[in-house]
């Protein structure tokens, strides 16, 4: 059966993803704000999906919000955080009362959008969510990693009762990688078929700069070191151009490094 992506994925996504690391990236994006003058506030963790990257941030005593498209990975970031609010609505259109100090994403989640237009149009959303002095973090996959995914173009293995298989394929021509998600449970077997679009460092400074982004660097994990012209994954980190005091924009507590 073939279902859209991210709905019957949601009830097998966690127990696939175990062993991702999500505290540790949340320590590294935190790091690399706090050195740049962040000190706390509201959080939005943008595609949030089952709340993975929300998670850390709730146990160190942020306040943070998760937002994402898929009605079934919310409800599982819902059953797993209860007292954080989630919010289902498009990456390119959203609209919140709320105003965030930072907005971080994680594990390439903007490669799903595959349009330039369609990360401008996300980027131009976040900007007006941020507080001045705000931040924008997160994560993308290359066009060198995209079109080497994995060795042999497949990944497959067991988690618990669940197996799953994961088969990639980048085509030149659209400049698109397409992933076939195969997964046996036991209420049945299912595929999922996910894109992506790999985004480069120089493309992505000009998309965020273009709306209004400024002070926008690459970087690697863990190091924060400027990354190379060649990594198959960058960290990037941008700043809503209108500098303040960082203690007066509403911060729960400081971050301390």
């Amino acid at each position: 059966m073939i279902t859209p992506p991210f709905t019957a994925l949601a009830s097998v996504y966690d127990a696939i993803m175990e062993d991702v690391e999500y505290g540790a990236w949340g320590e590294f994006l935190l790091r690399v704000v706090t050195e740049r003058g962040w000190s706390g506030g509201l959080l939005l963790d943008l595609a949030c999906g089952t709340g993975n990257a929300t998670l850390p941030m709730d146990a160190r005593g942020f306040t943070v919000m998760g937002l994402d498209g898929s009605a079934q990975m919310l409800a599982v970031a819902r059953r797993k955080l209860p007292e954080v609010k989630f919010v289902q609505a498009d990456l390119t259109s959203f609209e919140l009362p709320e105003r965030f100090t930072l907005i971080y994403s994680v594990f390439d989640s903007l490669n799903n959008l595959l349009t330039e237009e369609a990360f401008s149009a996300m980027a131009r959303h976040v900007y007006a969510h941020l507080l001045p002095g705000g931040f924008f973090m997160f994560d993308a996959n290359t066009t060198v990693g995209l079109r080497d995914l994995w060795e042999n173009g497949r990944v497959e293995g067991w988690a618990g009762e669940i197996y799953y298989r994961w088969e990639h394929l980048f085509d030149e021509d659209s400049g698109l990688a397409r992933v076939e998600a195969y997964c046996e449970t036991e209420q049945g077997a299912f595929t999922e078929v996910h894109y992506e679009r790999p985004y480069d460092a120089p493309q992505l400074e000009r998309l965020l700069e273009g709306v209004g982004f400024t002070d926008t660097r690459a970087i690697s994990f863990p190091e924060g070191t400027p990354a190379p012209a060649d990594a198959d994954r960058i960290w990037v980190v941008t700043r809503h151009p209108k500098d303040s005091d960082p203690s007066s924009l509403d911060g729960e507590r400081s971050w301390s490094v």
